[in-house]
């Protein structure tokens, strides 16, 4: 299984994220340009407007780099 890179991906490679559909696609991006990098699963949920993400999900998504200085993806 291949983890999607949250911080890196675009739009369209995040919605390989299971329950991850084009609205919460765009509120990934969007999060990432106004604020940064999404660091951990706590951040994801407040993302995504959930109380947690679920174990199956964050088994697909890998959060490095999370660093303050992670570029975006190409058009994202």
């Amino acid at each position: 299984m291949e983890r999607v890179r949250v911080n890196l991906a675009n739009p369209l490679e995040l919605l390989e994220i299971p329950g991850i559909d084009r609205a919460r696609a765009e509120a990934i991006v969007r999060f990432r340009a106004e604020h940064g990098p999404i660091r951990d699963a706590g951040e994801l949920a407040k993302v995504l407007g959930d109380a947690r993400v679920p174990e199956h999900v964050l088994a697909h998504v890998d959060f490095d780099p999370a660093g303050a200085t992670a570029p975006e993806a190409p058009g994202a």
